[in-house]
């Protein structure tokens, strides 16, 4: 070969038959039959033919990548976050694409519309600090992508979030040593 990368619609016109054809029996479709299948699959291994993963996705209407947008990654919460996230992605198939903001709104801007021509399946997100324009998110509606925001979430209504108010838990922790505190004195 001349050095281009084998496709489907090369193997068919070795073989005289219809691309569909030599797609099917890639696919061990029981409409072909053994011999083509088998013709099929000599050729394509012969001619280093490795399936377009982004003719596959665009078929499936999924690439398996979900896209994630920090702050900092030298931040020990982010780290974590990001190691926690890849972990469960790789489990289910999926790949992760990251992004750090390095809190600025214009880059966490770019890196989202990078992450939406990429055709991410979805964005997980914990926003620039100095952000407070959201139509860059909104945006993102009109082409079905979904985004969860963590950690720092805007004041939009309708939004999916994985948040903890720290506030409200320190409040609860002094209580409860506190609490622990004075029951320790009572016994002793």
């Amino acid at each position: 070969m001349s050095g281009k990368i084998p496709t489907i619609k090369e193997i068919a016109r070795q073989l005289n038959i219809s691309p569909s054809s030599v797609s099917r029996a890639l696919h061990d479709h029981p409409s072909i039959g053994l011999r083509t299948k088998m013709q099929v699959k000599e050729l394509a291994n012969r001619l280093g033919y490795e399936p377009n993963q982004t003719a596959i996705f665009f078929q499936q209407r999924r690439t398996f990548t979900i896209g994630v947008i920090l702050p900092k990654l030298s931040e020990a919460f982010f780290s974590e976050a990001i190691s926690g996230i890849e972990d469960y992605a790789n489990a289910h198939k999926y790949t992760v694409l990251l992004g750090q903001s390095h809190d600025n709104t214009d880059k966490e801007k770019n890196i989202l519309e990078s992450m939406k021509n990429h055709r991410v399946d979805g964005i997980i997100i914990s926003i620039a600090k100095n952000t407070v324009s959201y139509e860059h998110f909104e945006i993102l509606n009109k082409y079905k992508i979904p985004i969860v925001f963590f950690d720092r979430v805007p004041k939009l209504q309708n939004i999916y979030t994985v948040e903890c108010d720290m506030v409200e838990g320190t409040v609860k922790a002094v209580t409860f040593l506190l609490k622990k505190r004075a029951s320790y004195y009572w016994f002793h």
